[in-house]
């Protein structure tokens, strides 16, 4: 088999197009080119006698796309979950938002314009808005935007519902983009996987796909103009690679690899339930990466044996200002709860770089991921700091609670955090709040001059965390996010392995846990890697838990270790990868020895 669609010209090309891995596997299929779902409106002006009933119909398509909106919550409870099935809550929020309730009307009442034109021109000014910011999170949250915009509007014009029934099977759906009610209603009979022009991983959109175990790549910028509708398209959710017109062998390797993830799918029930020991029996300790509140019970249904890395910042944008420290500690509880007795490794707020929060910012700084962030901005801005250290350590008696301190560069930062930390808790005792006994302190090695302080710090800290996206990309001075640069992203490189060595080294001398995180401890050939050099402790994202525990499960941690000492004097990561993927040949076959 080629690859090559019926009626296609034998001389299409083998196309790669790069975008951002949302969900992870491996899909084959026909492109299926979901066409606009915008729907136009008429601008007209009406006449000052319409201007009650436009304002009532306004309201009228509010309430049926409340009445719609709640319909799917009930309906895909059940599939989603009780914690995911409340992203359709923000869509709520924006129906009864008062700026676009009073802005629709008043466009209405003041220049009598329709109520489908004036609803439209609110909310788009909104969308274009949003759009724009900096930062991710706020950006993807767009998409329910989108939504709402066309359900009022579809309720407005009087236009019929679009479903995806009429989709044929074994598809790739490709559209601009997919909101989420789109894709909680997906047919998963018919759809392998799906590709958008916009979108991001924070998106609700992308946390329904990984929910569902769609195979799924987002920001594609040129997938429309090249995607045609009936070619053979290959999605990697995994790598954030999407190849069309694949060659017969191309084809093959990635319908094998779908079959793989479907078994692995169908496997994940039973796989979860393993315990995360080597064939040896050496343990790896399996953390989770948790972005939002929502993911807490994907993590604890794949039985994480913790939240290695629950980022923090979500709160901060999610409602658009700090919340008090009484707001914060409600949320910090409440994650303990969940995951009681597991420990729940909470970072400290980590904005600047790429997640500038606008009202700490004067202006934008010329290389904002070398400037203002992380750790820095927490000890300049005290007050901000010690709001959400007294919220953390309030939290604590609810359950198994660690603080991360993110980009550390020099020991004054781990001292002077350290030192905040010790005051604020006194504080608190003092004006009588039971807190923890032992709240440990650890920090992120996430750039070269953390790597070389690393048993300086060991010293001071209760445990260390490698993020290794920041690491490898401080190491090589390589922006993922640049195509023109992206190949250059090497977690595989000689350097970086040093590093990873270097921290671990480091831990062990000094007694102290070292867990990895970031997306080069979920990638397989890469933890194959992570665990032979010595790393215990891995964090990664929820879904990748089942897949981890069945590599563990066919390996000897011996024979791993002598495949990373081999790599000790390899100078090309590209040789270390090809013999990290003759080893995993190896283990799938039976006969792991390494000569």
């Amino acid at each position: 088999m080629t690859g090559t669609p019926s009626g296609k010209a034998p001389e299409a090309v083998t196309t790669t197009l790069r975008g951002i891995a949302v969900s992870p596997g491996v899909a084959v299929g026909e492109v299926f080119v979901l066409g606009s779902r915008e729907v136009e409106v008429e601008a007209r002006s009406i006449e000052p006698s319409e201007v009650d009933d436009e304002a009532g119909l306004f309201f009228g398509a509010l309430e049926s796309t409340r009445f719609e909106i709640e319909k799917i919550r009930t309906r895909y409870r059940s599939v989603i979950g009780e914690e995911l099935v409340r992203v359709f809550d923000a869509q709520i929020l924006i129906l009864e938002d008062p700026v676009l309730r009073e802005g629709t009307v008043q466009r209405i009442r003041n220049e009598r314009q329709g109520a489908a034109a004036a609803f439209q021109a609110i909310i788009s000014e909104a969308i274009v808005n949003l759009a724009r910011v900096e930062n991710e999170y706020l950006r993807d949250r767009v998409e329910d935007l989108r939504d709402v915009r066309r359900r009022v509007l579809r309720h407005l014009s009087g236009k019929s519902k679009s479903t995806l029934s009429h989709i044929r099977k074994n598809v790739i759906l490709v559209a601009d983009d997919l909101t989420p009610s789109e894709t909680v209603q997906i047919p998963r009979s018919k759809v392998k996987g799906f590709v958008t022009r916009q979108g991001g991983p924070t998106s609700h959109t992308a946390i329904m796909a990984r929910s569902l175990q769609i195979p799924a790549v987002v920001g594609v910028d040129e997938i429309l103009e090249k995607a045609i509708h009936g070619d053979v398209v290959v999605v990697d959710g995994s790598e954030g690679h999407v190849v069309l017109h694949p060659d017969g062998d191309l084809l093959r390797r990635a319908r094998a690899a779908q079959r793989r993830s479907a078994r692995v799918s169908k496997e994940r029930k039973r796989l979860r339930e393993l315990p995360s020991v080597t064939k040896d029996g050496v343990f790896i300790e399996l953390l989770a990466n948790v972005e939002l509140p929502e993911e807490i019970p994907v993590a604890a249904e794949n039985r994480a044996a913790g939240i290695g890395l629950f980022r923090t910042e979500f709160m901060f944008f999610r409602h658009g200002k700090l919340p008090d420290e009484k707001e914060q500690a409600a949320i910090y509880r409440k994650v303990l709860r969940r995951m009681a007795p597991c420990r729940v490794v909470f970072r400290t707020l980590d904005v600047g770089g790429d997640k500038v929060l606008d009202p700490m910012s004067d202006s934008l700084e010329p290389n904002p991921m070398l400037g203002w962030r992380g750790i820095r901005i927490s000890l300049e801005l005290r007050d901000l700091f010690r709001g959400q250290v007294r919220a953390l350590l309030r939290s604590s008696p609810a359950g198994n609670l660690a603080i991360l301190l993110p980009l550390i560069t020099t020991m004054d930062e781990v001292r002077g955090a350290k030192r905040m930390i010790d005051e604020v808790r006194k504080e608190l005792l003092l004006e009588g709040h039971t807190l923890a006994d032992r709240v440990p302190v650890g920090v992120m090695i996430e750039t070269p001059a953390a790597v070389h302080l690393a048993d300086a710090i060991a010293r001071e800290v209760d445990f260390m965390s490698i993020g290794t996206n920041d690491l490898i990309q401080y190491g090589l001075a390589v922006d993922r996010d640049n195509m023109k640069v992206a190949h250059l992203f090497d977690p595989f490189h000689p350097s970086i392995l040093a590093m990873v060595r270097i921290v671990l080294e480091a831990g062990k001398l000094r007694r102290i846990p070292v867990s990895i995180c970031g997306e080069m401890a979920g990638e397989p050939l890469c933890a194959l890697l992570l665990t032979g050099l010595g790393a215990r402790s891995l964090s990664v994202h929820p879904y990748l838990i089942p897949d981890l525990k069945r590599l563990f499960s066919l390996m000897n941690m011996s024979d791993t270790a002598k495949l990373a000492r081999k790599t000790r004097g390899m100078s090309s990561g590209a040789d270390i990868r090809e013999m990290a993927e003759a080893f995993v040949h190896l283990l799938e076959s039976g006969d792991p020895a390494i000569g």
